[in-house]
């Protein structure tokens, strides 16, 4: 029994907490419901980096200059409009190469671009070399998986007087291998407002500008309200004015 001179107010609260004493002993006791699962998968996003080709011949010749630079872009040009990836910028990877070229010269090859792929934060390095012999070039490729370290390659030969179709037939070579590994992520074109807006932001950091404009104008016709899409279309007609 609570005293008398107990203040009504104070009577509530007791009470109060009595109720949730109870109810918690009874929640105690009943079955857990299962926590709910969605079965919805989204889209998995994917970091590449396309690194430069290197050059194995046994010496340099003027008909290879700049070849390892434009394999590189070939195949980011071939991968840009892949759902689910996000090819990491060139500048980005320039200044990370620096920076292993003076702190780990004598590091292994092997995992000197492993860790390179690490302070990317790429998934996937896409790397390669070349090399000429006379009149004939040939051009290897490589897929690597940085987490694991697994490598999966692909190759073409031609001749010097045919270097540009080498590079093409190169660069859709590798796309149609990482494809292959990352299925249906790379299969389909972007649907969503979010999605060209991905597009576009990818296409900026390897300054396509005109394709990135675009995307973000698919971007605004699906969804008036993507601020982002809006801001970065801006951006891109006022850099044409100027």
């Amino acid at each position: 029994m609570w005293p008398r001179n107990n203040h009504p107010m104070i009577m509530a609260h007791a009470m109060g907490a009595i109720a949730v004493l109870l109810i918690l002993a009874a929640c105690s006791h009943a079955p857990l419901a299962p926590p709910s699962v969605s079965t919805e998968r989204g889209p998995e996003v994917f970091t590449v980096a396309v690194l430069p080709f290197e050059d194995n011949s046994i010496a340099a010749s003027a008909e290879t200059a700049g070849l390892g630079r434009s394999l590189a872009e070939g195949i980011s040009a071939q991968l840009i409009d892949a759902p689910g990836v996000i090819l990491i910028d060139r500048e980005s990877i320039d200044k990370v190469l620096e920076e292993l070229a003076l702190s780990s010269g004598n590091m292994a090859e092997d995992e000197g671009r492993l860790r390179l792929g690490r302070l990317l934060g790429a998934h996937y390095l896409i790397l390669g070399g070349f090399m000429a012999i006379g009149p004939s070039l040939r051009i290897d490729a490589r897929i690597v998986e940085v987490e694991r370290g697994l490598a999966e390659g692909t190759a073409t030969e031609g001749t010097l007087s045919e270097r540009r179709q080498a590079e093409i037939a190169l660069s859709t070579k590798v796309a149609q291998l990482f494809s292959s590994k990352l299925g249906a992520y790379t299969q389909a074109p972007p649907v969503t407002s979010a999605d060209h807006l991905r597009k576009g932001l990818a296409l900026e950091r390897i300054h396509q500008d005109d394709q990135a404009l675009a995307h973000y104008q698919q971007a605004l016709a699906l969804d008036g309200n993507n601020q982002r899409a809006r801001v970065r279309m801006e951006a891109l007609l006022l850099k044409e004015i100027e």
